[in-house]
């Protein structure tokens, strides 16, 4: 059995494109052959996808770097370079994705085989063909690759399942989910013996063949009174009691005060989440095949005069012998069928709404925007003063990032976009002279000197 995880940081890279190619055509008998270097390949995606089958994120625990395959170079021939192979990386359902740095959620995958393409991959560069013009007929500038970006990724996985059995440790919870699905849960006499969820699907032909349905269920490790707060295990599974739609809260009235259990696990799901007090609950007194039938009707009454709005509503089974089961889980099966009910009539809603809307388009997003700030002054060897600018821009950083500054050509070609895109007027305007550092990116990126 493999272990338990549910939260992981991950480093993610995406492959880098390949090179553009700077090759000519020199063939016997053609005359002028001219450029004929190949674009690089597309480096390869980071992308996620989920699957039902999963239900731990161990392997993202224990392997922390994952990069894409890089794009192949271009070559002669305007032979195109081979694009990079994806990376799909297979979580289980029910995994969100963030931004470890910014905190931001990237996608929450809660489908099967849903994914997403969290980085892409690098650009591949253009070969010199791509340069030719009526006035430089022979380019010999060819663009790098585009480097693949990386990303730090916090990986929470909260369990999909519509039903989820809460209580306190010993409440048997995993005596019951062994009962009533196909999930083969540790059991023994003692508390804590569950120490990670366990997931099982429940298939109603087992308690009325007629019945053609199923619904995922889940058993929550036991909470004890604090467990908000980091005592006990709950405050580690807490988080997936938010996906459950309906709670089987489980008693055991051979141990303790079920009405003061019964106030502290609610009572532990509200300080975690107000939401979670309010899912609805279903609840069951267990192991009665333990006590006595006056003693159960007692206990009964005490919670019903404790609790008015659980008059007529308590169930009481022996998950051991069975005793009761079926009428518990039709009761779960007619509230799952309403809550899918209700779901799709929202969905359809919102669809429709979605679909009336007017459509807006939206304005493209401007690349070409760019930001110029100065850095500091200073006076150099020459008694000269001299201005450090920092300029930030999309599509600047880009060009200067897939191009070799060492290069006559691809220096000229950077100078270009410094001109084309406006950045030169607004460092002009902001008192940039000759001779200033300009640094593409900010600090760490690529510099160029300011010109006339």
């Amino acid at each position: 059995m493999s272990k338990f995880c549910d939260i992981t940081t991950i480093d993610c890279t995406a492959g880098n494109g390949g090179n553009g190619s700077s090759h000519f055509r020199r063939e016997k008998y053609i005359d002028r052959g001219g450029p004929d270097g190949g674009d690089g390949g597309r480096g390869g995606d980071i992308i996620f996808r989920a699957n039902e089958n999963e239900n731990t994120l161990i392997e993202f625990h224990t392997k922390k770097h994952f990069k894409a395959e890089e794009g192949g170079n271009g070559q002669k021939k305007l032979m195109h370079g081979a694009d990079g192979q994806d990376l799909i990386l297979i979580v289980p359902t029910g995994t969100s994705i963030f931004n470890a740095e910014t905190g931001d959620l990237i996608m929450d995958l809660t489908e099967h085989n849903q994914e997403v393409i969290v980085i892409k991959g690098g650009r591949g560069g253009l070969g010199n063909a791509h340069f030719k013009s009526s006035t430089n007929q022979s380019p010999m500038f060819a663009e790098h690759g585009e480097q693949g970006k990386t990303l730090k990724l916090q990986l929470e996985l909260k369990l999909v399942a519509e039903v989820g059995i809460i209580g306190i440790p010993s409440a048997g919870k995993s005596t019951l989910i062994s009962r009533i699905s196909n999930a083969r849960p540790k059991i023994a006499d003692y508390p804590f013996t569950t120490l990670i969820p366990n997931l099982g699907v429940v298939d109603m032909r087992e308690f009325d063949k007629h019945q053609h349905f199923s619904f995922v269920v889940t058993d929550v490790p036991g909470l004890i009174e604090g467990a908000h707060e980091g005592k006990g295990l709950g405050h580690e599974f807490l988080r997936h009691v938010s996906r459950n739609q309906i709670l089987i809260h489980l008693l055991d009235p051979t141990q303790g005060d079920l009405i003061k259990d019964y106030q502290i696990i609610n009572n532990e799901l509200a300080k975690y989440d107000k939401l979670l007090s309010k899912k609805e609950q279903i609840v069951v007194i267990n192991k009665i095949d333990s006590v006595s039938d006056e003693d159960l009707t007692t206990i009964v009454k005490q919670m019903e005069k404790k609790f008015t709005k659980l008059k007529g509503k308590i169930k009481t089974i022996s998950a051991v012998t069975g005793k009761n089961l079926a009428d518990l889980m039709f009761e779960v099966s007619d509230k799952v069928k309403t809550h899918r009910l209700k779901k799709n009539k929202v969905d359809k809603k919102e669809a429709e709404i979605e679909e009336a809307k007017p459509v807006k388009i939206k304005a493209a997003v401007n690349k070409n925007k760019f930001i110029v700030k100065f850095v500091r002054r200073r006076i150099d060897q020459n008694g000269k003063l001299r201005r450090t600018w920092d300029v930030f821009s999309e599509r600047f950083e880009q060009v200067a990032q897939m191009t070799d500054l060492e290069d006559n050509e691809g220096l000229e070609r950077v100078y270009h976009f410094l001109e084309r895109l406006g950045i030169k007027h607004e460092l002009r305007q902001k008192g940039a002279q000759p001779g200033d550092r300009i640094r593409i990116g900010g600090t760490g990126g690529k510099e160029i000197r300011m010109r006339q």
